[in-house]
């Protein structure tokens, strides 16, 4: 299967007032669960908030180019059970001669997406991830009535 580069639309609440990541790609949307601390963390890093100490995804960013490694890419690869998977793929100098070896390590994808936020990496999706999970985005002058879509699924993070 292909994999589809995704835009991060934001982060939003449902009716329940649960966090949400919002992924685009052309006229699907793709709904992430996510929870409070990461929908923070995620926000802050579209927002280029600088807090007063580095946060959980901050350091983890400092830590990947101390050791002069960057995130290639955040890869949602799969969903199962109504949960979503996801990979870091991180370049790594292999041998200190310039050779470039890519780490896969897999990882929730609001982990990821808060650390592609803040490394100015590209999001992907599976495309049959997508054709499963994601929705046809719904211009927002019809979603104001507030109406939640009957037979809607939750997926989680």
């Amino acid at each position: 299967m292909a994999l589809l580069e995704m835009k991060l639309d934001g982060v939003m609440y449902d009716v329940l007032k649960r966090p949400i990541v919002i992924l685009r790609y052309e006229d699907r949307i793709l709904p992430i669960l996510v929870g409070n601390a990461e929908a923070f963390a995620i926000a802050n890093g579209m927002e280029k908030v600088e807090m007063p100490r580095p946060m959980t995804h901050d350091l983890i960013t400092f830590i990947l180019k101390g050791f002069q490694t960057s995130l290639q890419s955040v890869q949602v690869y799969k969903l199962e059970g109504g949960t979503f998977y996801a990979y870091l793929m991180l370049n790594q100098e292999a041998n200190g001669e310039g050779d470039m070896s890519i780490i896969k390590i897999d990882c929730r994808p609001s982990d990821a997406i808060a650390l592609a936020v803040r490394m100015a990496s590209p999001i992907f999706v599976e495309e049959e991830v997508l054709r499963v999970a994601g929705q046809d985005s719904i211009p927002q002058e019809e979603t104001e009535g507030g109406e939640e879509d009957e037979g809607e699924e939750d997926f989680l993070d």
